[in-house]
């Protein structure tokens, strides 16, 4: 029998086995926003007697379809990617591959996801995913301390409009005699995170505590802001004084609202970073100041009741740090 003639018939009685096929998937892992426009581009297989069925669609984060293109119409953007991709790049002049790819002239944080691309005809279909992180250095990073209690000292970090979310290392680090500061420095365990996310952007901050009497005047009280999955990172220092006024507080809590007031603190406590504007809202150590810090949970006295204490401190920390 002519072999062509029996492949023939194989293919009609078995069909046509993987006539579609994506051969090259390109996402950039990592790229930082606004600073370059990003391509992911699907590179596709496809027998020319399916052509007539062709269906190319993108996805986020596997049930978000965001791109979807039917030779030989025009492409579409859908989604968060509506009005976000220009639909007229070519990424090919073959007709039936010109409109495969995205084109994002201005990433942002929120386009971060797990990419799919989809290609399917009449008769098969083939997926492939990828992830694309978009990343964005703070808008503005500080670092404080001041004393809750007449034992222990306060030390808060926080970043504001950064992307991914901030991972935060606090420390502490001897200056007497040291000629190997890495060997004098000491990690101070972080006690307490918030965050919040708008439109892919991260306000987020970090605590921890030190015992005022334990440590010596002139050691550097740190802070290390990494942006996860990205190259990023950020340290603030500042030198430690101990002269520190107890910062004390007042605290009225009903059934329905909890209202916390701070005595307004003289500048030493208030301890800025340089060229940075004074006007920026401060973290304040919720739990040291309700007097929980261990994390339990606060009982109140009746008719008051009973309330988390995550539920507290989270309430508050937002309403003053990120009105």
């Amino acid at each position: 029998m002519n072999p062509h003639l029996f492949l023939g018939l194989v293919s009609a009685l078995v069909g046509h086995v993987g006539s579609v096929a994506i051969v090259r998937l390109s996402v950039p892992e990592v790229v930082q926003a606004n600073t370059t426009a990003v391509i992911l581009d699907c590179e596709y297989r496809v027998d020319d007697w399916e052509y007539s069925g062709l269906v190319v669609k993108w996805y986020v984060d596997g049930v978000h379809l965001v791109y979807q293109w039917i030779p030989p119409r025009l492409p579409q953007a859908l989604g968060v990617l509506n009005g976000r991709v220009n639909t007229t790049y070519e990424a090919s002049q073959d007709a039936w591959a010109k409109y495969r790819a995205l084109y994002i002239p201005n990433p942002d944080p929120s386009l971060s996801g797990q990419y799919s691309c989809t290609v399917s005809t009449f008769e098969d279909e083939d997926t492939r995913s990828a992830n694309l992180l978009v990343w964005a250095p703070a808008r503005y990073v500080d670092l404080k301390y001041w004393r809750p209690s007449e034992h222990l000292v306060n030390i808060t970090c926080f970043a504001t409009g950064a992307a991914p979310r901030p991972k935060f290392t606090l420390y502490t680090r001897d200056t007497n005699g040291t000629s190997h500061p890495a060997a004098h420095r000491k990690e101070v365990p972080v006690r307490g995170v918030s965050a919040r996310r708008e439109n892919g952007l991260w306000w987020a901050g970090a605590w921890g505590l030190i015992v005022w009497a334990d440590t010596e005047p002139d050691t550097i009280i740190g802070c290390t802001v990494k942006l996860p999955g990205t190259p990023h990172g950020e340290t603030r220092k500042k030198i430690y004084h101990r002269d520190l006024p107890i910062i004390t507080t007042t605290t009225t809590t009903t059934v329905a609202t909890t209202t916390t007031k701070a005595s307004e603190p003289p500048r030493r406590w208030s301890n800025m970073s340089q060229n940075v504007p004074t006007t920026t809202n401060s973290f304040f150590d919720f739990p040291s100041l309700f007097g929980a810090a261990n994390g339990e949970i606060m009982t109140l006295p009746a008719p008051l009741c009973t309330i988390s204490l995550t539920s507290v401190v989270s309430a508050v920390w937002w309403l003053v740090a990120f009105p």
